[in-house]
This record gives C-alpha cells, sequence and structure tokens, in this order.
C-alpha cells in the first residue's frame, strides 16, 4: 500500500485523487507514523431511459419537432 504525508494530501490531493483506481487506498502519515488512510469509493453508473427509443414507440419522431418549430415560427411574424 502506498504511503503519503499529510502535507503531500493538503497539497496535492486532485493529483493523488487521479492516481488512485476505485477501491485502491493509501496510508495517511504524519511525521512516519500512520495516521489514516483514504480509500477512492467506486463510481456509481446509473442507467438512464432511452428517451428517444421511448418517443418513438409512441408515435413521435423529427417530424412532430418539425411541425412545433413551424407553428412557433409561423406565431411570430
Amino acid at each position: 500500500m502506498k504511503k503519503v504525508s499529510v502535507r503531500q494530501i493538503v497539497h496535492g490531493f486532485s493529483k493523488l485523487h487521479a492516481q488512485l483506481k476505485p477501491g485502491e487506498s493509501v496510508d495517511i502519515t504524519s511525521r512516519g507514523k500512520p495516521i489514516g488512510q483514504y480509500t477512492k469509493r467506486p463510481t456509481r453508473r446509473i442507467k438512464l431511459p432511452n428517451f428517444y427509443k421511448e418517443a418513438r414507440k409512441d408515435g413521435y419522431g423529427p417530424e412532430v419537432g418539425d411541425l412545433l418549430l413551424k407553428r412557433l415560427l409561423a406565431e411570430d411574424e
């Protein structure tokens, strides 16, 4: 396991965080003695719905958007 000092954490946290892989840990030391541990949490992936596919199922598509845009532009004139 990698060891870093408190000073390195304070002055270079973003660099350290970027170097760690999710689930990887480092020991934090002060004057050579371990005082804590930092572990990068794994990222959670959130699956988003496929809005385009759902809209196509209901009969909506580019034609509906074109028609709506024509109506909006006609109202402005």
